[in-house]
Order: C-alpha cells, then structure tokens, then sequence
C-alpha cells in the first residue's frame, strides 16, 4: 500500500477500531499519524502493518506494555531471546490462570453441589431462604472474604 489512508479504512484494513487506534497513538503504541489538509489522520502501509501487529499480539495475550516492548525488539538484530524470555514468562502467567480458573470452577461445582443438596432437604422453602448460596454469600460481608465460604469448605478462619 503506498498510499496513506484515513482512520476509517486503517481501522478496516487492521481490524481494529478508529477508537483503538487513538487509543493505541495516545499511548504511544503506534506512531502518531500524519494529517491532511483537512486535518484528518493519516496512515501509511508501515503503520497499518503495526496495528495489524499489535492486535494480533494481543490475541496471544500480551499486554499494551508488552505489546511496545515487541514493537522495539522488531528494530534490534539478534533480539530472539528477548523475545523468547518474554514468551516464558507468558507461558507461565497462563499456566498461572488455568490454575486460578481450575480452583474457580472447583469452587462454583461446590458451591452448585451445595444448592441442589440444600434444596432437595429443604421442601417448604420460605422466600427469605429460597436460595442456599445467595444465604452464605450474605454471611460472607462479615467473613473477611473468606474464598471457601461459598464451596462450604471449613478453612482455619472458620
């Protein structure tokens, strides 16, 4: 693309939109883009390649900070174990969530275990006691946020 487009079809051509590309030049992730006459914005193909680049950095997670850290290193020769550095220590922030998000989905499985147990021996359910788990999160303001109250698990605290 050898000639400059208005931030309408950048945003097209990135798959991005015009508010993310603002976004992105006010924090300096992208260049700041050329005006017109008329003032309006300016992106040639090498910035359109950029935002291209940051939104599919991105999808694999990594954040705006470290989204310009790469924008740099693709500048550097020999930079593969800068990159190779910051793809490790991703690796592990993930593994780091999928086991955060394993606890969690432990923790829902008991707490639903829990409402289904509670309602099948309660038959006459009054309305102030109709849900067991919107009951013990009420009990929770005073628990200091205890994360087990909710599964029904004792803890040390408890």
């Amino acid at each position: 693309m050898a000639e400059a487009v208005q931030i309408g079809r950048a945003a097209k051509l990135a798959g991005v939109s015009v508010d993310t590309i603002r976004f992105y030049q006010k924090l300096g992730v992208i260049k700041s883009a050329t005006r017109s006459a008329g003032g309006y914005r300016l992106f040639s193909g090498e910035q359109i390649h950029d935002l291209k680049f940051v939104r599919q950095a991105q999808e694999l997670g990594f954040s705006l900070a470290e989204v310009k850290e790469l924008l740099a290193l693709r500048q550097k020769h020999h930079a593969c174990s800068e990159v190779q550095s910051m793809l490790k220590r991703k690796l592990g922030d993930v593994g780091e969530k999928i086991k955060s998000l394993a606890r969690l989905e432990t923790d829902l499985a008991g707490a639903l275990r829990n409402c289904n147990r509670d309602l099948r021996l309660k038959r006459e359910i009054k309305h102030d006691d109709c849900c067991p788990l919107l009951k013990r999160l009420g009990r929770m303001n005073g628990s200091n946020g205890n994360r087990h109250a909710a599964s029904g698990r004792k803890t040390a605290k408890q």
